[in-house]
């Protein structure tokens, strides 16, 4: 058991010697004694940031995509990060060193410097917590609420993909799985990042963007109609979801539309063919689920039934 920081042998060994200089933005970042990052650069910058608190073996570069969508979500391109890791008193140096290997893993696959951030042990935590501020650089910022009467909109990927893994990862013995679905749970957290389509969508000048994450694709709807003050017609059939994930679902008695769905950008554009076309030419499954429409956001069922959105509280809190 400890408290506080980190030794400075620790440091060096655990944080600062896992993570590597690669962008030309950052003048000085992680080092002994140093308490600030210095980068430079021209035109707008876009900074974002977001606790991750579940648990997960992949908090660390989990942390650095939910912080890196907002800002690719918002039309730019991340470089830089800082992170803050508060572990329990039960952890150790080696706990922290592995999730900033894995920190350091993701922010090297999408171009970004990790320039510095904070380490301690405390009895205020339970687990770990790992809180990331990402900065991006953008020619224009796209805002999440600046969707037109009569667009259409489009989600990347299925929805609830971060939120199953997240199940399956503590839950697995208790689902009645098998080896292969506990397995392709767990590989869904390779999909959660959306700088791929984000740039897509970035350069096609789609109208609005949104990252979907807490509150899932009802929630993420609801607020950008609560923003923009505009409503939506949500086609709930039209949604994509995998097999699994409505099995994982049913199971834990969760709603997958409201479900942690981070790697799932949430798209309006008035021309929805011509962008799903650009998406799958790079792969990527893009679909139309539904319109803005109307002053207030609904979810449409087969049947026929309209139900009324809002922002609420993620499902993975029901667990």
């Amino acid at each position: 058991m400890r408290q506080g920081k980190l030794s400075s042998i620790e440091l060096k060994k655990n944080v600062i010697d896992v993570i590597k200089h690669r962008r030309s933005e950052v003048i000085s970042g992680a080092a002994l004694g140093e308490d600030c990052a210095e980068f430079v650069g021209n035109g707008k910058f876009l900074i974002s940031t977001d606790p991750i608190t579940g648990n997960t073996a992949s908090i660390g570069s989990l942390a650095i995509k939910v912080a890196s969508n907002d800002v690719i979500a918002s039309g730019g391109e991340p470089f830089l990060a800082m992170i803050t890791i508060i572990a329990p008193v039960s952890a150790t140096a080696d706990d922290i060193k592995l999730i900033m290997e894995d920190a350091e893993k993701e922010a090297k696959t999408i171009n970004l410097e990790i320039a510095g951030g904070h380490t301690e042990f405390s009895d205020s935590v339970n687990r770990m917590v790992v809180s990331c501020t990402v900065i991006g650089k953008t020619d224009k910022h796209i805002t999440a609420t600046n969707p037109n009467i009569g667009d259409s909109i489009i989600v990347t990927k299925d929805v609830g993909l971060e939120g199953i893994n997240i199940i399956v990862e503590n839950l697995s013995d208790k689902l009645d799985l098998s080896n292969e679905e506990i397995l392709e749970a767990k590989n869904y957290s390779n999909n959660l990042s959306v700088l791929k389509e984000g740039r897509i969508c970035r350069d096609f000048k789609v109208s609005s963007m949104h990252d979907i994450t807490e509150g899932g694709v009802f929630g993420a709807v609801s607020e950008i109609c609560e923003g923009a003050g505009v409503g939506a017609h949500l086609y709930v059939d039209k949604i994509p979801v995998t097999e699994l994930s409505k099995k994982v679902a049913s199971k834990v008695g969760v709603d997958i539309y409201r479900l942690l769905s981070s790697g799932s950008l949430l798209v309006t554009t008035s021309k929805p063919k011509e962008l799903i076309s650009l998406l799958e030419k790079e792969n990527i499954k893009a679909t139309e689920i539904g319109e803005i429409k109307g002053k207030l956001p609904y979810a449409i069922y087969p049947d026929g039934t309209k139900e009324q959105l809002s922002v609420t509280p993620d499902e993975l809190f029901k667990i």
